[in-house]
């Protein structure tokens, strides 16, 4: 079994030593303290008793209002999230009426409880410790769903499904409206719509989303060339891709790497 669990943590620090970038999804339970938090350039307020989440596309920002500051952080690997069951939603859909923070304080005591065992278990040796691991976010995923008024396993379609398992997996390859609206024998504005209703923006909006993001994460980890990158992700020229890159995350690919490139 893959493991679905990046890192997750507990931490009183206030300020992060360095700047930093991370190729995953990513919840946060504040357990004290107010932040500001900006998703995608929209202004959020959050404080003890909500939970903020972040897709692996989501360029996002938390900006410390107190002087305390006590939260869980979790980091999930993208890879492994299931494409098939609609628990993982709240990770990547948008849909009408979605807020990246939400409050869960009727049930903190029993999402600070689920943290505290998946920390238990990532530190552990235990037999089938991955096994639990994936069981708690399971848990904790459906325990923060419960907290909302969006209903996403109603919104759960096959078809988007299937299409943003195709964006996730095969995002260097030439798609089109047009050919996939034949794939799916639908009108292209029918497929458009269904899209848009599940995830909040559009099909080639999203598609620009997973290129971007492996993107970001071939220039953090790897050597390749701006070219060999625009190449392997599935950007048109490399003039395209810097004006796209610098427009989405404020800095040119170049500055992107030299601030996250890891030894």
């Amino acid at each position: 079994m893959q493991r679905i669990v990046q890192t997750v943590y507990y931490s009183k620090e206030k300020i992060l030593k360095k700047s930093h970038f991370h190729d995953c999804h990513q919840i946060v339970l504040i357990v004290k303290g107010q932040v500001n938090i900006c998703v995608n350039g929209n202004n959020l307020y959050a404080k003890n008793g909500d939970v903020a989440i972040f897709s692996r596309y989501e360029n996002h920002s938390i900006q410390i209002q107190s002087e305390e500051y006590e939260r869980y952080v979790l980091h999930i690997d993208p890879a492994v999230v299931s494409r098939k069951s609609p628990v993982y939603s709240l990770l990547t859909d948008r849909p009408s009426g979605f807020c990246n923070v939400i409050n869960v304080s009727e049930c903190i005591e029993e999402i600070a409880d689920l943290f505290r065992r998946l920390i238990r278990e990532h530190a552990s040796s235990h037999a089938l410790a991955d096994e639990m691991k994936q069981l708690l976010f399971k848990q904790l995923l459906i325990t923060i769903y419960r907290c909302t008024t969006l209903q996403f396993d109603q919104m759960h379609d096959d078809m988007v499904v299937d299409l943003k398992w195709q964006f996730e997996n095969r995002y260097p390859e030439p798609f089109s409206l047009e050919r996939l609206a034949k794939q799916y024998n639908i009108s292209v504005s029918a497929l458009s719509h269904r899209f848009h209703s599940a995830t909040g923006i559009s099909v080639m909006e999203y598609l620009q989303s997973c290129r971007m993001a492996n993107a970001k994460q071939m220039l953090a980890e790897t050597d390749f060339s701006i070219g060999q990158i625009v190449e392997c992700c599935g950007f048109s020229d490399n003039s395209n891709f810097s004006r796209t890159f610098k427009k989405r995350n404020g800095i040119s690919p170049s500055e992107f790497r030299e601030k996250y490139k890891t030894d």
